[in-house]
């Protein structure tokens, strides 16, 4: 972040973390000296939860143990005020909430971010065969690592897990530039890097395996079988075990000089290989990604650790594909999120990516399972008159062809879990990616709820989508109609698509058009693209659901109703029970029914938020339409509010 003014007063300060290496902390340009280690715990586990809010126990627990002392969060307050006079007294980055603490940071403030950012490219580029540019990029990533993961923090459970995954993700990406290099025929880089690497991970047997390879490419067999000896010696001195199959059969076909170990040795032959090789394995069907894309670490982080938990040496029984659920309000981002992934990921499962949109299309709706399914079929080569004519034959045939395959599957915009299980096959080296309103609880799946954007992403991409140069003319405008849109990704694209077609537009004069609470979701819409229609996507739903003989739900609509006029965006269930007049039981139950509708958000367990923009929407319900039909009970719910 650039330090700068806003409307004359100084403006935050540049702020810099680093956390691969040692836990390092700068405010414009200069380092803060963090003395106590219970401080440094409780940054690292800010961020560590970039962009989402720690409860208030969860640290406690992580500086002080299972015993805290009766002062533990008397402390903590203590410890949180002095990160926030680090930062700067008008920093808005750490914000206090009744649940917990939240650190909201930009890419360009965390290392993190820009390694996974940064590695996310090169991954990308190697898939596409653009060699050079994928090592340069992987150079750049790894360059940021300083040391060993946040090496001068004393960690908890939580940490502890935290650093084990950005240890994996590290070797990962040393391995990915490893395979990159060696193509090329780099192999005396490869090896000098290999050999820092395993120094600090001796035990790491893909990598022994990679520096085993890259010597023998190299011309020094004897090398290669070296490397193989020390890697023995160190396994039966620290695990008094051998070598794993994969490093044992590395080194029989070093010994053997097994012709495959060695590759082209130039990029072209390279490339033209893999290109005819990918021809050959199995469709590619994923849509091209949005050129625009900002954010959401958090949550491909968590998805990353699930597939490779999915698919780790201690799940190696599995009998199915991995399944992640990006889950969250419409328009949220989430089919944009899963599709970026998805090409993230497409290098590890290069037998192929299926994709199938689940949404309703007027008049026939939803495809049918039996045509998602012969579609995939007939995608993966399978011949017409082969494909059986029912859905659960067809899903035992999919499953079959897809037996020993590695398959990437995104199903978009599903509605119930009955269209995803059929798309699930029988094969842990498959993974399901599936976006959905609902978090579609009786699927047995990862589940990753996509929300807001943090401000600074919120920002950028009304910069990127809205043009740069009136950005940084007036960049407190800028946060002020990113806090309108309510950091909402849909409305973000349709103020920065107005903005793009406007650009006479002042962000000062848009931020006054959106200021009218009565006219917002009026501005909010563009060239098909509406706030207003998203979110009634959602209250369509609840209010078919009511009509077609729930009498419960009835309770749920004049809530929604009351939420639009009532001036909170965050409340309780005894808040609720007050609001109905009711009894507690009865306001959860209502709050349930519009956390299901992706309506409102939990927060805690009997805390809850509604979205600015859906408060809105919920205003300007007519009241005739609040009325619930069912075949024991009419209720007029607006005329009990």
């Amino acid at each position: 972040m650039i330090a700068g003014t806003i409307g004359g007063v100084p403006g935050p300060p540049a702020v810099a973390f680093r956390a691969l290496g040692a836990l390092e902390l700068s405010v414009s340009g200069d380092p803060v000296h963090i003395g106590a280690d219970k401080q440094r715990v409780l940054l690292a586990l800010l961020l560590a939860h970039d962009g989402r809010t720690v409860p208030t126990p969860v640290l406690v627990r992580e500086i002080w143990g299972d015993e805290p002392p009766p002062s533990a969060v008397a402390n903590l307050r203590t410890y949180v005020m002095k990160l926030r006079r680090w930062l700067h007294a008008s920093d808005t980055r750490l914000t206090t909430s009744r649940s917990g603490y939240l650190l909201q940071i930009g890419e360009a403030d965390f290392d993190l971010p820009r390694f996974r950012a940064t590695a996310a490219r090169a991954n990308r580029a190697a898939a596409q065969r653009r060699l050079p540019e994928a090592a340069e990029l992987y150079a750049q990533a790894l360059n940021l690592w300083r040391g060993l993961p946040l090496e001068n923090v004393t960690p908890g459970t939580a940490l502890r897990e935290f650093t084990q995954h950005l240890t994996e993700l590290h070797l990962n990406t040393v391995e990915e530039q490893a395979g990159v290099e060696t193509a090329l025929g780099r192999h005396g880089t490869v090896v000098q890097q290999l050999r820092q690497v395993i120094e600090l991970h001796p035990l790491h047997e893909r990598l022994r395996g990679r520096l085993m390879l890259a010597l023998y490419r190299n011309g020094d067999i004897a090398g290669a079988l070296g490397a193989f000896g020390a890697a023995r010696a160190t396994l039966r001195d620290e695990l008094g075990m051998d070598p794993g199959p994969e490093l044992s059969r590395l080194h029989q076909a070093v010994l053997s000089r097994d012709p495959t170990l060695l590759v082209p040795q130039t990029p072209t032959e390279t490339a033209h290989r893999a290109t005819r090789s990918a021809l050959a394995r199995g469709p590619r069907q994923l849509p091209a990604e949005s050129t625009v894309f900002v954010g959401r670490h958090p949550e491909t982080e968590r998805a990353d650790q699930a597939l490779r938990a999915a698919t780790s040496t201690a799940n190696a029984g599995a009998t199915r594909a991995a399944t992640l659920v990006f889950h969250g309000q419409g328009g949220f981002g989430k089919s944009a999120l899963a599709l970026h992934h998805a090409h993230t990921l497409a290098p590890w499962y290069p037998d192929g990516q299926l994709y199938t949109d689940l949404a309703e299309t007027a008049p026939h709706g939803p495809p049918q399972t039996i045509e998602v399914i012969t579609g995939f079929l007939r995608a993966l080569g399978v011949p017409p008159a082969r494909i059986p004519g029912s859905a659960t034959e067809a899903a035992m045939c999919f499953s079959s062809v897809l037996a020993g395959r590695r398959m990437l599957i995104l199903a978009d915009n599903a509605r119930h879990a009955s269209q995803i299980l059929p798309l699930i096959p029988a094969n842990n080296d498959c993974a399901v990616l599936v976006t959905s309103r609902s978090s579609l609880p009786t699927l047995v799946a990862t589940r990753i709820p996509v929300g807001a954007l943090d401000e600074a992403s919120s920002v950028r991409l009304l910069a990127q989508l809205g043009g740069g140069e009136r950005f940084v003319r007036e960049e407190a405008a800028a946060v002020r109609l990113a806090g309108l849109c309510g950091h909402h990704p849909l409305a973000l694209r349709i103020a920065g698509a107005r903005l793009a077609g406007r650009p006479e537009w002042t962000l000062t004069g848009f931020a006054e058009r959106l200021r009218h609470r009565a006219h917002r979701l009026d501005e909010l819409q563009a060239e098909g693209l509406s706030v207003r229609a998203c979110i009634h996507q959602s209250y369509r739903q609840l209010l078919g659901a009511a009509r077609t003989g729930s009498a419960r739900l009835a309770p749920t609509l004049r809530l929604l109703r009351l939420l639009g006029l009532h001036g909170d965006d965050e409340f309780d269930v005894a808040h609720v029970a007050a609001l109905l007049g009711s009894d507690e039981r009865r306001a959860a139950d209502a709050l349930d029914q519009l956390v299901e509708a992706q309506l409102i958000d939990p927060v805690t367990e009997d805390t809850f938020r509604i979205h600015e923009l859906t408060r809105l929407y919920a205003a300007e319900l007519d009241l005739p339409d609040l009325t619930v039909r069912t075949p024991h009970l009419t209720v007029a719910a607006g005329a009990a509010s």
